[in-house]
C-alpha cells in the first residue's frame, strides 16, 4: 500500500496553451501553476518563498519542471535549478533575468 498520491488520476494543466511571457508575474504564475500540479497542490497552497523541499519536491518532480521551462521558454536550464534557486520566487527572478538576456541577444544584429 502506498501513501503517495494517485498520480494516475491527476489532471495535468495543458502544456499547448499560449507561452507565457518573460515578465516576473507571468512567470511566477505560470511556476507557480506546475509546482503546484507536480506536488498535487492547489496553487494557493504553493506560497513563493517557501522553500521547495519544504513541500517535499522530489527529484522527479524538479527535473520534470525543468523540461517544462525548456519547452515552454526554449531556454535550457540546470538540471538542478529547483535546488539552485530554491523557491517559486528565486526561480523566478533567475528566469526573468535569463529571458531578459536572450531576447536582448535576439534583438541585437548578427
Amino acid at each position: 500500500m502506498s501513501i503517495a498520491p494517485d498520480t494516475r488520476t491527476a489532471t495535468p494543466q495543458p502544456l499547448d496553451r499560449p507561452l507565457p511571457q518573460g515578465n516576473a508575474p507571468d512567470l511566477e504564475l505560470w511556476l507557480t501553476e506546475r509546482v503546484a500540479f507536480h506536488l498535487h497542490r492547489a496553487c494557493d497552497e504553493i506560497d513563493p518563498d517557501t522553500p521547495l523541499a519544504d513541500y517535499g519536491i522530489d527529484s522527479v518532480a524538479a527535473i520534470s519542471i525543468c523540461g517544462e521551462i525548456e519547452q515552454h521558454y526554449r531556454l535550457a536550464v540546470a538540471p538542478t535549478i529547483a535546488y539552485d534557486f530554491p523557491t517559486v520566487h528565486a526561480i523566478t527572478g533567475h528566469l526573468a533575468e535569463r529571458l531578459a538576456d536572450k531576447a536582448k541577444n535576439d534583438e541585437e544584429p548578427s
